[in-house]
């Protein structure tokens, strides 16, 4: 059994669906798998094992800024959406200072965030997994409510939300 066996098998310990993701030819990572948590958010996540650098496990979460809000954050001054959207980056490493954060394209109006958690070799273990699941499902919740309640507009109507997007 290898490590890609064992990390499924850790997530499917904590009641998350796991999926093998087929790795094209040429790609920097030896395997990957998708991972579904259902509860208490429904957040999908990537599990990563690179080939450049084999020390090291990657999990990332991408949520997909929802047209709506891109559309209010463009139709802000460009000073307001910066201290906005600086805001949302300061909560976001609070939560998790050794997280890579990346805001595509741009940090004053992205389209996805990417939120990243590495786990080094001499940490991977069931604790480690665990531990940078709930703190991804934590940073879900924290973007997503952020974008619903500082760049929603009153108008949007029900179901309008950003979303999870992997």
């Amino acid at each position: 059994m290898g490590l890609k066996d064992d990390v499924a098998r850790w997530l499917k310990d904590e009641e998350i669906d796991v999926d093998e993701v087929p790795v094209p030819a040429g790609a920097p990572v030896e395997w990957a798998l998708n991972a579904t948590v259902k509860a208490p958010l429904r957040v999908l996540l990537g599990v990563q094992k690179p080939k450049t650098k084999a020390d090291r496990l990657v999990i990332s979460m991408v949520v997909k800024v929802a047209d709506q809000h891109k559309a209010a954050l463009s139709s802000m001054a460009p000073k307001e959406r910066a201290k906005l959207m600086s805001q949302l980056l300061v909560n976001v490493t609070s939560l998790c200072p050794s997280c890579i954060i990346v805001f595509q394209p741009q940090l004053d109006l992205p389209d996805t965030i990417v939120v990243s958690k590495v786990i080094y070799d001499e940490n991977i273990g069931p604790s480690a997994i665990g531990e940078s699941v709930r703190v991804l499902v934590n940073e879900y919740a924290l973007i997503v409510s952020f974008f619903n309640a500082e760049v929603a507009h009153v108008d949007q109507g029900p179901g309008f939300s950003t979303v999870i997007h992997m």
